[in-house]
């Protein structure tokens, strides 16, 4: 994109920055965005189709979101299943400028490629494609089950950050609490309706004690074992959890940025029910948040700023 072009859109969202509405799906004026989204299923629960997060799912989703704005050309929105990584690889090592280069990776992979076809190969030449897509400027979103660990998938945690493994358990009376303990971050806090709040403290992934705006999320699917790897760079929290299994401190949700990257990585973890993860609420609108911020962050310097 022309430099004056974007320097036109930078001046468009400040001045929108501040007038934005407060219901959910609402972003800023933003330059034509191209989403690539790598995806699979894995229903532990036995949930219904209309229940479950499937692939092709979060792509006829954003594909119906009037408040974003894609691109109008070919492949602008593409979701290709984990089995088709290679196809994913070759896309994200496109110039920056090929106009059809991709803005952002959603990442909703529980697993690596099963098909028997070199499939460790194959991950691991996607995982040196994202690398090599962040350090050039590209947005990382890693979506619910994309933190989740799996054989094979180490390399591509330690790339996110963090991991989730072990048992996960579904419940229907209590789901989770979303507590934002991402102050005013753009994710955490655009469009986003907190009606509660929570008590909470994590010194050890950077949450000083305190009272956070939250929001309930039921039914949900707990991760209780997620956590952060030991790869540097600067980490933010952006969502915690306070339920009590294998305690009462949970990640859910961060922004991470290596000193070699111009992008960033956004990770959150709730996402399992459809009709939560998919709908007209908080969930989806810090998914397009994350989007949002993600293809933002290296191409317009206005939404960085702040957050250093």
């Amino acid at each position: 994109m022309d430099i004056s072009v974007r320097l036109t859109w930078v001046l468009i969202a400040t001045l929108c920055l501040t007038h934005l509405n407060a219901t959910a799906q609402t972003l800023p004026p933003h330059p034509p965005l191209r989403i690539l989204i790598l995806s699979d299923e894995v229903n532990p629960h036995g949930l219904t189709p209309a229940q479950l997060t499937q692939p092709g799912e979060i792509s006829a989703a954003l594909a119906s979101a009037p408040t974003l704005n894609l691109d109008s050309g070919p492949e602008a929105l593409l979701e290709l299943p984990t089995n088709s990584i290679e196809q994913a690889t070759s896309r994200l090592l496109r110039a920056v400028d090929d106009p059809l280069a991709y803005d952002v990776l959603i990442y909703f992979s529980h697993r690596i490629p099963d098909d028997g076809n070199n499939v460790v190969a194959r991950q691991e030449a996607f995982v040196a494609a994202v690398q090599q897509f962040l350090q050039q400027g590209g947005g990382v979103v890693s979506f619910h089950h994309g933190i989740y660990l799996l054989p094979g998938k180490e390399s591509m945690q330690a790339l996110l950050g963090a991991q989730a493994s072990g048992a996960v358990f579904w419940n229907t009376t209590e789901g989770q609490n979303i507590i934002n303990v991402g102050a005013e971050h753009f994710v955490s806090s655009n469009g986003i309706s907190y009606p509660d709040v929570q008590s909470y403290a994590d010194p050890a992934n950077g949450v000083a004690a305190g009272n956070y705006p939250a929001f309930n999320n039921s039914p949900d699917e707990r991760y209780p074992t997620m956590a952060r790897l030991p790869v540097g760079g600067f980490f933010q929290p952006l969502f915690a959890s306070n339920y009590t299994q294998n305690g009462s401190q949970h990640l859910l949700g961060y922004q991470l940025r290596q000193p070699d990257w111009q992008g960033v990585v956004i990770v959150y973890q709730p996402g399992e029910y459809q009709p939560n993860a998919l709908g007209p609420g908080n969930n989806f609108q810090i998914l397009l948040n994350a989007i949002h911020y993600s293809a933002g962050f290296a191409r317009w310097p206005v939404f960085a700023s702040g957050f250093e």
